[in-house]
């Protein structure tokens, strides 16, 4: 069976970057991805994976990387495109949970750093809700990578880097319901 996020896993396997939101528009721009869609629901926590993996270092790096991006394919596969309208979750910031969770090698029942993961997918939606708008999946995983990189540096002590700037949004032309200059990503946004 053909794998959609196989191409995902390769690019940020071969990263060594800690910058989660310069390899989320790495991988963005890339060819195969969709401008909408699932794949999303991947690309957030593999990004985030990827980056903290490259920013802990150690000689296990690849293996633990490697198992940590099966096991998000393995959850990021069960959540549906449209889940922002259908399950009123952004796949964006579930992502940015799945990733915390694998981090922390959450379980069910598990009560030990529930809390923190379920606070930061909080903030990462109400950031998301306050666009006003659904539709882009660009837009809000580049929320949820920015969102969670800064809950990443504080939960776990990294030292993930952040873009100084805003990334200018080149799918605009693809979405029909663009925010236009109002979106913070638009290359004329509004001050």
């Amino acid at each position: 069976m053909n794998d959609p996020t196989a191409w995902v896993a390769e690019l940020c396997e071969a990263s060594d970057g800690t910058c989660p939101s310069g390899l989320l528009e790495e991988v963005m721009a890339d060819p195969r991805c969709d401008a909408f869609g699932p794949i999303h629901h991947f690309i957030v926590g593999a990004v985030l994976l990827t980056c903290y993996r490259n920013a802990l270092g150690g000689a296990d790096r690849d293996e633990r990387l490697q198992a940590d991006l099966e096991e998000l394919r393995q959850r990021s596969a069960i959540v549906p495109g449209a889940a922002c309208a259908y399950w009123g979750v952004c796949g964006a910031a579930a992502s940015a949970g799945m990733a915390h969770a694998i981090i922390r090698g959450n379980e069910p029942l598990e009560k030990e750093g529930w809390s923190e993961g379920q606070s930061m997918v909080a903030r990462i939606l109400a950031e998301i809700a306050k666009t006003g708008a659904p539709r882009c999946c660009k837009r809000d995983s580049r929320i949820a990578v920015a969102s969670a990189t800064r809950a990443f540096n504080d939960l776990f002590g990294c030292d993930m880097q952040t873009l100084g700037v805003l990334p200018l949004c080149k799918t605009m032309p693809k979405n029909t319901v663009c925010l236009g200059s109002t979106c913070p990503y638009h290359p004329r946004r509004a001050s």
